[in-house]
Parts: structure tokens; C-alpha cells; sequence
């Protein structure tokens, strides 16, 4: 199976609302955002990405809209990429595409990644066509690595990962995962809220 390029299709009520529900209001809090560089994976209608204030900026997606057209796949295998200090990853949302972004997005970024739907609101988002398995990445990440990372309680779990961080394979346990089990585990962890994810951003050093 091909891995492609690829947007949840949750109904918003407005262009507002789906600018507040996306990455680009976290992603613009940092310290000197308009100075970094930033790739995003997949850009849908690409509210998100004209949103972000970055001046460098190059987005993947299959869909004709974005400035590569092709797979994250295809796009990691140039000669040529450049660094980022922001990748955010908001493509495909199955757990096996999730970790092959997450494992190449590591080898270019240089300050953050951001994952999208990393914690469905409930099990009829955990659908292929919306947040899909990628909680069963958060769950590995949180068991079994010392990844510095932030879940938030908001914003379908969106998660920060500061850089530098390590490759991941998932085990047994994470595979299977029901999203029953994974709801008891996440309840009793560490998530941010919107505020305490922006004292942790103002106080970075991007």
C-alpha cells in the first residue's frame, strides 16, 4: 500500500473555527516563528499552512494544492532536502504511515515536530477517514521512549515533540491496541492545555 498525503474530513462550521482547530495557532506561537523554516504533510485546503507566519515554507501533499505533489514517501526520498525547524504531520493518520513520517521528519527537523489526531475524542473518530490508529503511536511513544513530548488535551491530541528525538518501531503491545485501552491509558497521563503549552513554546529557545 502506497503511502499518501492525506486530511481528516471532519465538518467545521467556519473558516475560523477550522483555523482555531488546526496546528498553525500553536506552530505560531513560538519565539521568532516568522524567522524558522517549515514543512508541513499534508495541507488538505490549506488553511493551515497559508496561516503560518514562517518565511520558509514547503508543503507535501497528493492533492495538486500543495508545492510538492506526491507522496511523503516520494518526498523523503530527494537528495535534497533542506533542514526545518518545524515539521508538522497531518497526512496519512494510519499508524504505520504515522511512524514512517515521524521517522523521517526526525532526520530534518531541527526544533519541533507536530503530529495531528494523535488522540481521537471518541471511538467514531479512531475511523480511517478521520484520526484513524495513530493513538497507537502516542501510546508507544509515552510507554516505552523517553521523547520529549506534549500532548494536548484539546485539538483532536495534537502532540509536540522537541527535537532531537529518536526513531521509533512500534511493539505488540501498541499494534493492538484497542482505542478502549488507549482511552484508560491517556486518562491517567500528562496532557496540556492550550495554556501551558504556550508557556512551554514562549519559553523555548526556537
Amino acid at each position: 500500500m502506497q503511502h499518501y498525503a492525506y486530511q481528516r474530513r471532519i465538518p467545521v462550521a467556519s473558516k475560523n473555527r477550522r483555523i482555531y482547530d488546526q496546528g498553525c495557532n500553536i506552530i505560531n506561537m513560538l519565539p521568532g516563528i516568522e524567522d524558522c523554516s517549515y514543512l508541513e504533510l499534508g495541507v488538505r485546503d490549506n488553511i493551515n499552512f497559508e496561516a503560518i507566519k514562517c518565511k520558509t515554507q514547503m508543503s507535501v501533499d497528493i492533492n495538486g494544492k500543495a508545492k510538492y505533489t506526491g507522496t511523503t514517501d516520494e518526498y523523503f526520498t530527494q537528495t535534497n532536502i533542506p533542514n526545518y525547524d518545524i515539521i508538522f504531520i497531518d497526512a496519512n493518520h494510519d499508524k504505520e504511515f504515522v511512524v514512517r513520517d515521524y521517522n523521517n521528519s526526525i532526520e530534518y527537523a531541527t526544533k519541533w515536530v507536530l503530529i495531528h489526531d494523535m488522540i481521537p475524542p471518541k471511538k467514531k473518530h479512531a475511523t480511517s477517514d478521520r484520526c484513524s490508529d495513530s493513538f497507537r503511536v502516542l501510546h508507544y511513544m509515552m510507554s516505552n521512549t523517553n521523547i520529549e513530548l506534549y500532548p494536548m488535551d484539546e485539538n483532536l491530541g495534537l502532540t509536540l515533540i522537541k527535537m532531537p528525538a529518536t526513531k521509533i518501531k512500534l511493539d505488540n503491545a501498541s499494534t493492538n491496541l484497542t482505542y478502549e485501552l488507549f482511552k484508560s491509558f491517556i486518562t491517567n497521563k500528562k496532557v496540556y492545555s492550550r495554556t501551558e503549552i504556550t508557556k512551554i513554546l514562549r519559553n523555548s529557545n526556537v
